[in-house]
């Protein structure tokens, strides 16, 4: 059995001198720990390292954002410039408001339709205005007035005058008949209706006519 030197010397001085005087074995030498924070310049590259990270990300997406609005770019000048396959929706709109402006959703015979079902009914003041409205759908159409709705009578007279004179009269019966039908408060009866087809008969067959 192997003895501990240092246990053997121990008991040895205890057998021989008295506890005081004995020391206790020296402690082996242990190296010492560094616990130096790490330095300032050390922690803030890593930190540098991130920033830069975000910063490669940020143009990566800036780049491609540029490259998506340049692409679409050029396939808006190519359809632009060449034929795109689709037809314009709009040229045959714009040369009609270049000549006369008219309006589609309500084409004449549909007013007068509305006034048919208005006269049935007794409704004069309103049958007149839906024959007021046709008869202005035909005469946009014919090339002498603007459809514009919520016009008044007496803008369509002042053009229906410079491009249409010879159904100025005729017209400026009918417009009259409409005027006091619509914005007066006396009855409209049968015969205001009636005197209204007559004129706005007259003002078509005029411009047939011509």
């Amino acid at each position: 059995m192997s003895l501990d030197p240092d246990e053997v010397r121990d008991v040895a001085c205890s057998v021989t001198a008295g506890s005081d005087v004995c020391e206790t074995a020296a402690p082996r030498d242990i190296e010492p720990v560094d616990f130096d924070p790490p330095s300032v310049g050390g922690g803030g590259g890593g930190g540098g390292g991130i920033v830069l990270v975000v910063l490669l990300v940020a143009v990566v997406v800036a780049g491609l954002v540029w490259l998506v609005r340049a692409w679409f770019a050029g396939r808006s000048t190519a359809n632009d410039d060449g034929d795109s396959g689709h037809d314009d929706l709009d040229e045959d709109l714009d040369e009609e408001v270049a000549e006369r402006i008219i309006d589609h959703e309500t084409p004449p015979d549909r007013w007068r339709r509305s006034a048919a079902e208005h006269r049935a009914a007794g409704r004069f003041r309103d049958a007149i205005r839906c024959e007021y409205r046709g008869l202005v759908g035909d005469l946009a159409r014919a090339g002498f007035v603007d459809e514009i709705p919520g016009r008044t009578s007496g803008e369509e007279r002042a053009q229906i005058a410079e491009l249409a004179p010879h159904v100025l009269h005729d017209f400026g019966t009918a417009a009259d008949l409409f005027d006091q039908a619509w914005f007066n408060d006396d009855a409209v009866v049968a015969e205001h209706d009636e005197r209204f087809v007559t004129a706005s008969t007259a003002v078509l067959g005029s411009v047939r006519v011509r």
